[in-house]
C-alpha cells in the first residue's frame, strides 16, 4: 500500500507512552484496528481476526476489546470511512465559489481520496450482495453532495433548468467507476512499494547482523535468536528456518 497510507509500527507490549491519557492510547489503538480493517478488507477475499491484528500490531484480547468479530470490524470502519468522505466533500462544497466549481471540486475531492487511501476508498465502495441499491455507499454520499449543491442553486432562485435526480445519480455512479479504478490501481501500485520496502529492510536487518559478527558484538550462538528477533520486531513475520542454511536464504513465513 502506498507510504500514505501504511500504517507505522505499533509500539511493543508495554511499550506505550505512559504519559499519555488511557483514553488517547485506546483512541490511537481503535484508529489503528480501523485502518487494519480496511486495508484487510480491501486486499483479502475474507480477511480474519489473525490478519487484522496482524496488520494493526496488536493483539486478539485487544481487538475483542473493540469489536464482536471480523463482520463487526468491517461494519465500524466503513462507517468511519463514510462520515471522512462526508466531511472532505463538505470542506470541499464550503470552498467552492461557484455552481460548475463546487462539481469539479466534489469531483476532485472524491477521487483524491481514492489515490491517497485507496484500501479506505475501496471499503466505502464496496456493494454489498444483498445490496437493493445500485450506488455503494460511498456513492451515495457524493450522490448526496451533488445533490445539495443542486438545492443551493434551487433556494438561491435559479430558473434555469437543473440537472434531474437520474441525471445526479448517473455522474455519482461514474465518479463510483472512476474511484473504484484508481483506488484499485493504487491498491496494486502500493502492495508492490510494501513488498520492495520489506525486502530492503530485510537486507537492511542481515548487514547490521554481519557487521555485529564481524566486529565481535554477536557470537554465532546468539545469531538465530537475533535473526528471528529482527524479522519479527522489523519485518512483522518469522523465520521458517533458523538453521544457518535458513538465515542465507532469508527464509520466512
Amino acid at each position: 500500500m502506498p507510504a500514505r497510507e501504511a500504517l507505522p509500527p505499533a509500539p511493543g507490549r508495554g511499550q506505550y507512552d505512559r504519559n499519555l491519557p488511557r483514553e488517547r492510547r485506546m483512541a490511537e489503538q481503535r484508529e489503528r484496528l480501523l485502518a487494519a480493517t480496511a486495508h484487510a478488507a480491501a486486499s483479502e477475499a475474507s480477511p480474519s481476526v489473525a490478519s487484522i491484528v496482524r496488520r494493526a500490531g496488536v493483539g486478539r484480547n485487544t481487538f475483542y476489546e473493540y469489536f464482536d468479530d471480523v463482520p463487526h470490524a468491517v461494519d465500524v470502519a466503513r462507517l468511519a470511512v463514510l462520515r471522512r468522505i462526508e466531511r472532505l466533500l463538505g470542506d470541499a462544497e464550503r470552498e467552492a465559489r461557484t455552481p460548475v466549481e463546487r462539481w469539479r471540486t466534489l469531483a476532485r475531492a472524491f477521487l483524491a481520496f481514492a489515490e491517497e487511501e485507496p484500501s479506505a476508498m475501496l471499503l466505502a465502495l464496496a456493494i454489498e450482495a444483498r445490496a437493493e441499491e445500485s450506488l455503494s455507499q460511498g456513492a451515495a454520499v457524493l450522490e448526496a453532495a451533488l445533490s445539495r449543491s443542486l438545492e443551493t442553486l434551487r433556494s438561491a432562485g435559479v430558473t434555469s433548468p437543473l440537472p434531474g435526480a437520474d441525471r445526479v445519480r448517473a455522474v455519482a455512479a461514474v465518479g463510483e467507476a472512476f474511484g473504484r479504478a484508481i483506488a484499485r490501481a493504487e491498491a496494486a501500485a502500493g502492495g508492490r512499494e510494501f513488498h520492495a520496502s520489506r525486502a530492503r529492510d530485510g537486507v537492511w536487518e542481515r548487514e547490521r547482523l554481519e557487521r555485529a559478527l564481524v566486529e565481535g558484538d554477536l557470537v554465532a550462538a546468539e545469531l538465530p535468536g537475533a535473526w528471528a528477533d529482527a524479522y519479527r520486531r522489523v519485518l512483522r513475520v518469522s523465520p521458517n528456518d533458523l538453521t544457518a542454511a535458513g538465515i542465507v536464504s532469508g527464509q520466512c513465513r
